[in-house]
């Protein structure tokens, strides 16, 4: 039973009753009012038995005797009370229903709410954005597998700890989705703004409501703006019911095809055609993180919330290098990719010499392919088409991409790949006879020993400079190289001694089992050692379950969904990777499982036993 000090009760605020800063509820002395809702007021109380500061929620005195207002703060009570989660308010006590004040105690947060930090301090960059929703999914996603669906996820009920950890607070409205569903007549329960369509429209709702509604938060962080704005409730609600806002890469550039998609998929108005789970979101959200060169943990958030202009001001520089990089790595051999990259690069550094330099080169590219068809057309009937297939082979076709290094680790500038290709010349490419193989015969006095049925490593207007060798090295030490467009061959132990051209040599790397094709321009002169690492092409996972009950699955300590492949990624030198795949069936039921996974290959784990 609830025991109130003599102090009288004051009336404020209208017709809302609030109980007085000072008083007792139980052993819970009221120290300050810190937030009011519609049905609540929240204090910072202290705990006269453990000595501690809590927070007391107490419903509004003038809700006290509606049984559907004690319904829906019950059912708050016994909802969070199920969840233990690090990004989850934490529940220490309830009142209970029965007479004098109705009250829920949980931790007592030190901090603001997203909503009042991202208007003091709005988010600069959509990382920024991405990374705070990716702990409201995790949140959410814990959630959803206790069967506990929120309905009202929006700024004003996530708070940011004063050490940076974002918690999802006030489930006073969520709902069970084994228990009957619970709403007032004639009210829509929920903040308008960030209702989906059928929650409008009254139908049925599931978890991808909360999905669409995380949606909307993300928009918000990295837009700037709600997605559905109005004059009045009435009209908010009727753009949400048709689905119409503007599309967020055309609001804020800075957003990206990526990010974009993400939203746009979370936002989708038929809910078929959304995330059909939190944590597929929540993926999708730590691959385009991965993706930036930024992590997913807390440390990362922590540091923007300490300081955030600070964090921004070496962000934007954090960025554009590793998405430079990125950039670099996909040329030419993934054209959209690298054009995706370096847009992103050029909203955040317009000017970004590096990502200017790459587009023209991109771009001397798609000119030169447009010269080389119609060269290649006559080509082929003059030569015939052995000709046409030697040409195509002997300028690379085919293997693409890759850098050159002065030394271990250090790049030229990516532009070199394309400046030394020239345009063919159609009236002299028939001029040298092919051998059965398609390939130009090598005069007996230009092979080296040891060359096995290889050009010098020059082209065909070049000539070596007397004496002058550099070293060749590629990774996997197995893979095939290219010389100026001789024939494919291995390397002794992945390494050679070439010798120094006068012209511009192209090289290209392959390796069908494990890896992505590569192709360099080594400059005229070139003399230092020249490293070639073949990327790994991604392994890939799919976890499959049959079990009765709700299934949840993470690889690799991330989310992922039962019948979809995840993508494992492989860096460095490591050839295999040991990966564990936890299922959790039902609230208790974990099954772990370990599988190891190669380059390329594509594995299947269940949860059988």
């Amino acid at each position: 039973m609830t025991q109130l000090s003599d102090r009288r009760v004051r009336r404020s605020e209208g017709p809302r009753f609030v109980i007085e800063v000072g008083q007792v509820i139980d052993k819970y002395e009221l120290l300050e009012r810190v937030g009011q809702g519609g049905m609540a007021v929240v204090y910072r109380a202290n705990d006269r038995s453990l000595k501690r500061h809590v927070a007391l929620k107490v419903l509004h005195r003038h809700l006290a005797d509606h049984d559907e207002a004690r319904d829906r703060f019950e059912r708050e009570a016994h909802a969070v009370a199920k969840l233990r989660h690090e990004n989850i308010l934490e529940i220490f006590d309830y009142s209970g229903k029965a007479g004098g004040e109705s009250y829920i105690v949980t931790e007592f947060i030190d901090g603001k709410t997203l909503k009042q930090f991202s208007t003091d301090h709005p988010p600069k960059y959509a990382e920024v954005g991405a990374m705070i929703v990716v702990q409201i999914c995790r949140a959410l996603g814990h959630a959803h597998g206790q069967g506990v669906l929120h309905r009202d996820v929006k700024p004003e009920n996530v708070m940011i700890r004063s050490d940076g950890v974002v918690k999802l607070t006030d489930f006073g409205i969520s709902q069970m989705v084994d228990a009957q569903r619970m709403t007032m007549t004639g009210q829509l329960l929920g903040s308008p703004a960030y209702m989906s369509p059928e929650h409008v429209e009254g139908r049925p709702l599931d978890f991808r409501t909360d999905v669409f509604a995380a949606g909307i938060v993300l928009y918000q962080l990295t837009v700037g703006k709600l997605p559905f704005e109005g004059r009045n409730p009435h009209e908010i609600l009727k753009r949400i019911a048709e689905c119409r806002f503007s599309d967020p890469r055309q609001a804020n550039p800075r957003v990206g095809n990526q990010l974009g998609r993400i939203i746009l998929k979370a936002m989708a108005r038929d809910p078929d055609a959304r995330y059909p789970v939190i944590t597929a979101m929540l993926t999708d959200l730590e691959q385009y993180l991965e993706g930036s060169g930024l992590g997913t943990g807390k440390e990362e958030l922590a540091r923007y919330f300490a300081s955030p202009s600070a964090y921004e001001l070496a962000l934007g520089a954090r960025l554009t290098d590793h998405l430079m990089r990125r950039a670099r790595e996909a040329l030419p051999l993934q054209r959209s990719t690298a054009l995706e990259l370096l847009d992103r690069v050029l909203t955040i550094e317009p000017g970004h010499a590096g990502a200017l330099e790459a587009l023209s080169s991109l771009e001397r590219r798609r000119r030169w392919r447009q010269t080389g068809l119609i060269g290649l057309a006559v080509i082929v009937a003059g030569a015939g088409a052995w000709g046409a297939r030697h040409l195509i082979k002997s300028r690379g076709g085919g293997v693409s991409g890759g850098q050159v290094v002065d030394g271990p680790g250090a790049p030229i500038d990516a532009g070199a790949i394309d400046a030394a290709i020239a345009p063919i010349d159609a009236a002299t490419a028939d001029a040298s006879p092919v051998d059965a193989r398609g390939v130009l015969p090598v005069p007996a006095d230009a092979r080296r020993p040891g060359d096995r049925d290889a050009r010098p490593p020059i082209d065909a207007g070049g000539a070596a400079i007397d004496g002058a060798t550099f070293k060749l090295t590629v990774f996997p030490k197995e893979s095939e190289v290219q010389i100026g467009g001789g024939a494919w061959q291995t390397l002794d132990d992945g390494t050679a001694e070439l010798p120094v051209s006068a012209s511009a040599v192209i090289i290209a790397v392959r390796n069908d089992g494990c890896c992505e094709a590569e192709q360099v321009t080594v400059p005229a002169g070139q003399s230092k050692q020249l490293n070639i690492n073949l990327s790994f092409l991604p392994a890939q996972i799919t976890p499959e379950c049959d079990a009765e009950g709700e299934v949840t699955v993470q690889i690799d300590g991330k989310g992922a969904r039962l019948g979809k492949p995840s993508v494992i990624s492989f860096r460095g030198t490591l050839l295999q990777r040991d990966i564990d795949v936890v299922f959790t069936v039902g609230l208790d039921r974990v099954i772990r499982k370990s599988v190891a996974v190669h380059p390329k290959s594509i594995e299947k784990v269940t949860c059988a036993p």
